[in-house]
Parts: structure tokens; C-alpha cells; sequence
């Protein structure tokens, strides 16, 4: 698979993740951006520079609205674009296997592990 055919599957499986999720997320997106965005997601050419830059958009505003890795898509690093630290956590829960990048942050309470969907089991506990 070629450089070009990798990243777009990776936008794809963003767009995917949105539209299964659409109902959770939208409130998350300010108007103005999902009245911008999500119509250029919804109608533009996945091959275009404008539908990357609208998922890019839903993608920095679900993040920005606390949903870690917003709709999955990676970090994009360069002069200006370098992200900004993440909030300090001091304790919390990652899949027992790493197979999904699911999270879970708590404040104070550790007694209670939570289980991975995925995995089916007690979930990793990871603290700062």
C-alpha cells in the first residue's frame, strides 16, 4: 500500500468512527465548525485537500472537547503544529493488551478497575 493510500485509509477509518458516533459527537463541535466541516466530510472528494481539512477540523475539535485522539487521527507534527501537552492525570486505566487506544482517567477513586470491552479484561492501571 502506498504512503498516499495508507493516510487516506487512516482519514476514512476518521470519517468512519464519526458517523458511527455522529449522535455523541456532535454536540461536542462548536456550529461554526460542524457547519463548515461536516458538509465538506459529507459531500467534498476524499482525494481532495478540502475533505482532509474538514476531517482535520472535526478530528481537532472532538479532541479539543476532551475525547482522547479525537475521531483517531494522528498527530501532525512541524514548525507551529507541534500539540500541546496533555493534562496531567495522576491515575488511570489503558487496555490490558494495547489493542485499542482506549483510555480510562480517573480522579481519586482507584478501588474499582474497569474491564476492556475489547479485551475482556481488567484494564492496565497506569500512574503518573
Amino acid at each position: 500500500m502506498a504512503d498516499g493510500a495508507k493516510a487516506r485509509g487512516v482519514y476514512e477509518d476518521a470519517v468512519e468512527y464519526l458517523c458511527r458516533n455522529v449522535e455523541e459527537l456532535r454536540p461536542l463541535v462548536p456550529p461554526a465548525v460542524w457547519e463548515s466541516a461536516f458538509p465538506a466530510v459529507r459531500d467534498a472528494d476524499p482525494a481532495g485537500p478540502r475533505w482532509r481539512d474538514a476531517v482535520r477540523a472535526l478530528h481537532e475539535a472532538v479532541e479539543s472537547a476532551g475525547v482522547p485522539n479525537g475521531l483517531g487521527l494522528p498527530a501532525t507534527m512541524g514548525v507551529g503544529d507541534w500539540p500541546g501537552a496533555p493534562t496531567p492525570r495522576s491515575v488511570g486505566w489503558v487496555c490490558p493488551t494495547d489493542r485499542c487506544g482506549r483510555v480510562e482517567l480517573r480522579e481519586g477513586d482507584t478501588s474499582a478497575t474497569p474491564a476492556c470491552a475489547l479485551a475482556g479484561g481488567l484494564m492496565r492501571l497506569v500512574d503518573g
